[in-house]
C-alpha cells in the first residue's frame, strides 16, 4: 500500500482566451515502504467550464504514439483522467515539454499572418539563443500531428 507523504497544490490563473479558467495543480509523493522508493505524480484540475478533451486528446496521441522524449526533452505521460476534467500525470524534471492545454491535433491553430509574426517575434524574445531548438522542438510535435501555440520558458525548459 502506498502512503502519501507530501502533496502540494498550486492554483494559477489562465490567459483571457481561456475566459477565467483556473487551474489546480497537485504534486504528490508516495512511498510504497521508504527507503524502497517513490512514485511521483502529478495531477491537473480544471476549475470552471473548459474541457481538458484537447489536452487529454494529445496525451492520449503521445502515449499512443510511445512518446516519451522529443529532441531530448521529457515529455509527461498520461496516468488516467476522469469526467470531472483531472489529468493525472508522470512528474518530469528538465530538460521537459509540457502543458497542452493550448495545443492543437492535427490542425494548426487558425490565426492570422500578422498573428503568427507577433507570435514568432514574442517567442523568439521569450526564449532567446533557445529559440531555433525550441522551433525543432514544435516541429518535431507537429510529425504527431500535435500543434503547440501556448508555448514558454516555463512549458519547454532546458537544463
Amino acid at each position: 500500500m502506498l502512503k502519501r507523504i507530501a502533496t502540494i497544490v498550486v492554483i494559477r490563473s489562465i490567459p483571457a482566451w481561456a475566459s477565467g479558467l483556473r487551474v489546480v495543480y497537485t504534486s504528490s509523493i508516495f512511498h510504497p515502504n521508504p527507503p524502497a522508493g517513490r512514485i511521483k505524480s502529478r495531477s491537473k484540475s480544471m476549475i470552471a467550464k473548459s474541457p481538458t478533451d484537447g489536452e487529454v486528446s494529445v496525451f492520449e496521441r503521445l502515449k499512443d504514439l510511445e512518446v516519451t522524449h522529443v529532441c531530448g526533452h521529457r515529455v509527461p505521460i498520461l496516468i488516467d483522467h476522469d469526467d470531472l476534467l483531472a489529468i493525472a500525470m508522470t512528474i518530469v524534471s528538465p530538460p521537459f515539454c509540457l502543458d497542452f492545454g493550448g495545443a492543437y491535433l492535427d490542425r494548426h491553430p487558425d490565426y492570422s499572418p500578422e498573428v503568427w509574426r507577433d507570435w514568432e517575434e514574442m517567442k523568439s524574445d521569450a526564449f532567446e539563443e533557445n529559440w531555433p531548438a525550441v522551433k525543432k522542438i514544435l516541429s518535431t510535435f507537429e510529425t504527431f500531428g500535435v500543434y503547440i501555440a501556448d508555448v514558454n520558458p516555463g512549458n519547454i525548459k532546458f537544463n
